[in-house]
């Protein structure tokens, strides 16, 4: 009798082992693997430039002069890398023409530069869409801006 009860308490303990024990240890191996996964930084660049840490408004003039790029609250975290425009369904490129403004009106030299400055824009590109190409935690944003409109990621 005494062999028949110490049998149940051995299969007893056996299922507490394998129903508890068991799927805990696994549990608790797997709680650390959340940190260890990659950052989307796509998301992160998104929300940054969205979410108004850089807020991006192009100011398109009749005067060519004031035609800019305006960056409002600007990071040097995020660099502008290209300037598209959209022209009859085309995307024509004027990276090379876009020039650097510090806060006095002077020139400071062509992109790629951090978004602390404001940008010109070439009168070909006039009252047309922009798409920016902004390079910000090891990604590329492509942002449209649309005349006298603030930035909206794509």
């Amino acid at each position: 009798m005494r062999a028949q009860s110490e049998y149940i308490g051995f299969i007893v303990a056996l299922i507490i082992i394998v129903a508890l024990l068991i799927p805990l240890m696994f549990y608790l191996l797997n709680i650390s693997s959340p940190s260890s996964k990659p950052i989307n930084y796509q998301t992160v660049a998104n929300l940054q430039v969205e979410e108004g840490k850089v807020i991006v408004y192009y100011n398109s003039s009749d005067i060519p002069k004031y035609n800019l790029i305006l960056v409002y609250r600007g990071s040097q975290d995020f660099v502008l890398t290209g300037v598209y425009y959209m022209y009859q369904g085309k995307i024509l490129n004027i990276t090379g023409k876009v020039q650097a403004i510090n806060q006095q009106g002077y020139v400071v030299g062509g992109i790629p530069k951090p978004l602390i400055y404001n940008f010109t824009v070439p009168e070909a590109a006039y009252n047309l869409p922009l798409i920016l190409q902004i390079s910000a935690y090891n990604t590329t944003v492509f942002v449209e801006l649309l005349p006298n409109e603030t930035a909206i990621t794509s």
